[in-house]
């Protein structure tokens, strides 16, 4: 949406507008971000308490100097958090998944020893229980396990994808000084 704003002396500055919806934890990289590419912030609503997610009210200069290349790296910063956003998401997601799954298994052999106790055979019962309890610590503890191991892999992408952000940034930030 474009908008006619009257300036003092000759002329008036046109801005364009937009609303981005961003992962609340990364709030402060999009709004340093999309700076670099002229937009201003003009409000930030944070929606209910607990939400995952800010919506970014922005504004700039449609008188860009530069424009078609600032729009391009603007494009490439834009892929790059989106990128960063899955990828801190896919380590949690991975550890919950498989403790979730472990802890299924668990309640499997759980129901197992319930059957099986019904059934009046208590030796069978109490092993079947005793490996579905193991199976729900086990869950627990893979949960640990495998977020750790995730995270290790998933940082060196994580700051690679960072520095394409502050490099199509810096990029954008030098054509719009020029």
């Amino acid at each position: 949406m474009t908008q006619a704003t009257p300036t003092s002396g000759t002329g008036f500055r046109a801005y364009e507008y937009t609303t981005i919806r961003v992962p609340r934890d990364l709030e402060s990289i999009y709004a340093d971000s999309y700076r670099n590419f002229g937009w201003i912030t003009e409000a930030t609503e944070t929606g209910l308490p607990g939400a995952t997610t800010v919506t970014l009210r922005l504004k700039r200069d449609r008188a860009l100097k530069n424009r078609p290349l600032v729009a391009e790296l603007q494009r490439q910063a834009d892929v790059a958090l989106v990128a960063i956003a899955a990828l801190e998401r896919s380590a949690s997601t991975a550890a919950l998944g498989l403790s979730i799954g472990v802890g299924i298994v668990g309640t499997a052999f759980l129901a197992g020893s319930v059957f099986s106790l019904e059934a009046g055979l208590v030796p069978l019962s109490i092993v079947l229980g005793a490996v579905g309890l193991v199976g729900w610590l086990a869950g627990y503890l893979v949960h640990g396990r495998v977020l750790a191991q995730r995270t290790a892999r998933v940082i060196p992408l994580v700051d690679a994808q960072y520095d394409v952000v502050y490099q199509s940034g810096e990029r954008a930030s030098h054509l719009l000084a020029a």
